[in-house]
């Protein structure tokens, strides 16, 4: 008894153990419950294997719920791998597009009159460069000398004039941009060829400048082109007038244009040489 009481668990265990095998054999010879005793030994197996059942049935569950979530789990991280993939390809679409797009508009630089046919004295380059004291002011590109480029070339892209280049060295120009305030451009309208001016960058956004004969009438959103006067051929888009005033001192007409070219969002530019 000693024995028993300080091996009470292992003796409780060997009990069931040993009462399940008797129930198992009674069971057994009383032919699967034709008799009372078997109907009545049946009724205990059920009673007894009841629980033992129920906490099958609930391990088994158990364990298809981690097998599921696993399953889910491993699902949902290979839908963000494919989108992440997705997102990517999408991007590098959309960057493809945005160059071919800004490509198209460089090549209409070599339809300006002034380079009709002379597609090949034209290098592209691309901005690679800001001067952040001056944004889009002073800017440099990843062309120089050694394609030809040299100083006061012109400079544009798909949508007009951009500059003119300052500085060159082995594989890199600077640009002073129409933006510049040291750059001079000598300006006439595209509505009417015998009004005439100069303008110059205004160090920020935009361009000012005056025309020659205070009795030529410019108005709001008339277009300026190069005259041909100074270092820029003629015919060259330049911007569209933005507002005209007369200065009393200086009695001249005055003018702030809207360069059409749009240095924000400009990658690439055409040097002709």
């Amino acid at each position: 008894m000693k024995w028993i009481e300080e091996h009470r668990i292992f003796s409780v265990i060997t009990g069931i153990i040993v009462l399940l095998f008797l129930v198992i054999l009674v069971s057994y010879l009383s032919a699967g419950g034709t008799t009372i005793v078997g109907r009545g030994m049946q009724k205990a197996m059920t009673v007894i294997e009841k629980p033992f059942a129920q906490v099958s049935s609930g391990v088994s569950d158990t364990l298809t719920g981690m097998v599921r979530y696993r399953s889910v789990k491993t699902e949902n991280e290979q839908l963000k791998e494919e989108n992440a993939k997705l997102e990517r390809q999408n991007a590098d679409l959309k960057l493809k597009k945005d160059e071919l797009s800004e490509l198209k508009k460089l090549a209409k630089s070599f339809d300006f009159q002034p380079y009709q046919g002379t597609a090949d004295d034209a290098v592209a380059a691309n901005v690679i460069e800001l001067d952040y004291s001056s944004p889009y002011v002073i800017f440099t590109v990843d062309a120089g000398k050694e394609k030809g480029i040299k100083k006061d070339d012109v400079v544009c892209n798909g949508d007009g004039l951009v500059g003119r280049v300052q500085e060159t060295g082995k594989g890199w120009s600077k640009i002073a941009s129409v933006l510049s305030d040291g750059n001079n451009i000598s300006f006439r309208t595209l509505r009417k060829g015998s009004i005439t001016g100069v303008l110059k960058g205004n160090g920020k956004n935009k361009m000012t400048g005056y025309l020659l004969s205070s009795k030529a009438r410019v108005v709001e959103g008339d277009t300026l082109i190069t005259s041909g006067v100074g270092i820029y051929p003629k015919g060259i888009r330049i911007g569209k007038v933005d507002s005209v005033e007369f200065n009393d001192n200086t009695q001249l007409k005055m003018v702030t244009v809207k360069p059409a070219v749009t240095f924000r969002s400009m990658d690439k530019v055409a040097i002709f040489i």
